[in-house]
């Protein structure tokens, strides 16, 4: 082989052998970690993407058999679970990342709606109306009335199977821009911490009760989806998707309940319960529940959650909150052999 062809070869070997290092360097690489950056302006709310600084709505919504099934509660970031006379129970629905076309039924206000408005500092609120004696208190309170009772624009009747009083809707897009109208709604901007991951010492769980003397709602897990919703026996529904709501996140808080001062138009006194302060409860998420300790100092304050003084996140998605006594609730584990 002639010095020419010689030095030729040796070029070509050193090329081949470069290109074939840098090859199985690429093939030897370790993965890059692929970060995930989360949802993008998430609720702190509900953690739900394109949430932040978006006016908040609250409306109060019927929740007797005779309302059921609900329509537009499946877009809502928060529902509430409150206790009313008799010891049934109402739903206090919050959106703000998303309007359904329509909402309801829709029914009168109660003293806990006052608390749990507070936190949202002067949201729109939609309800049908109020006792007499609770008329003074709400019109004290910074929210926005676009109740039935200083507007009917935005309201209507649904027809069978629904029929008075169960049966009064609202196109929640029409009410936000008439609150707006009025004067600045307060928009979502403060709220909770949420995370991916549970507290380790959380334990499988089935399902939790609420039992009010004359209602209930029932949490059952359902893989995949959420905590499927319960009331009376029933799953709840929302006509709106022709789905059952499952949240991702149930609140439970231990609450006390004391006398309103009021009484509905059958004499029976009208509940509030007590927001405020600190006392026990549960977190469900994930298929497991986790006893937690939580804490409002002030009405204008959402609670917090900790276990053995560590706070706990909830996680992304619709939030449940339910107050109700020790005794109501019930909480069934998984059993360790399924």
């Amino acid at each position: 082989m002639s010095l020419k062809r010689w030095a030729l070869a040796l070029v070509t070997l050193s090329l081949l052998t470069g290109c074939a290092a840098q090859i199985n360097s690429l093939f030897n690489q370790e993965p890059s970690e692929v970060v995930d950056p989360g949802p993008v302006n998430p609720s702190p709310l509900s953690g739900r993407e394109f949430g932040l600084n978006k006016p908040v709505l609250v409306l109060k919504i019927d929740n007797v058999k005779n309302a059921r099934p609900h329509e537009g509660l499946t877009a809502a970031d928060q529902i509430y679970v409150e206790k009313i006379e008799g010891g049934y129970s109402r739903l206090v629905a919050v959106y703000a990342t998303e309007l359904p076309q329509s909402v309801g039924p829709i029914r009168s206000a109660r003293p806990t709606d006052i608390s749990i408005l507070r936190q949202f500092g002067a949201p729109a609120f939609g309800y049908s109306g109020a006792q007499t004696k609770l008329i003074p208190l709400l019109d004290a309170e910074p929210f926005v009335d676009i109740s039935n009772r200083v507007t009917g624009d935005g309201w209507f009747r649904d027809e069978p199977p629904r029929y008075a009083p169960h049966n009064l809707m609202v196109n929640p897009a029409r009410l936000l821009e008439l609150a707006q109208a009025k004067r600045e709604v307060s928009k979502a901007v403060q709220g909770f911490e949420f995370n991916r991951l549970f507290h380790p010492m959380a334990e499988k769980t089935e399902s939790v009760l609420i039992d009010y003397p004359a209602s209930d709602t029932e949490f059952r897990w359902l893989p995949g989806r959420g905590w499927e919703v319960f009331f009376d026996g029933e799953v709840a529904l929302d006509t709106a998707t022709n789905k059952s709501l499952t949240p991702t996140t149930v609140v439970v808080q231990i609450t006390q309940t004391k006398s309103s001062g009021l009484k509905d138009s059958y004499g029976k006194d009208v509940p509030d319960q007590i927001l405020t302060g600190t006392g026990t409860g549960y977190i469900l998420r994930d298929g497991k529940s986790l006893p937690v300790t939580w804490q409002r100092p002030a009405d204008n304050q959402f609670p917090t959650f900790t276990y053995q003084q560590e706070e706990v996140a909830l996680k992304s998605g619709q939030i449940w909150f339910v107050y109700a006594s020790e005794t109501e609730v019930s909480i069934t584990k998984k059993e360790l052999s399924k």
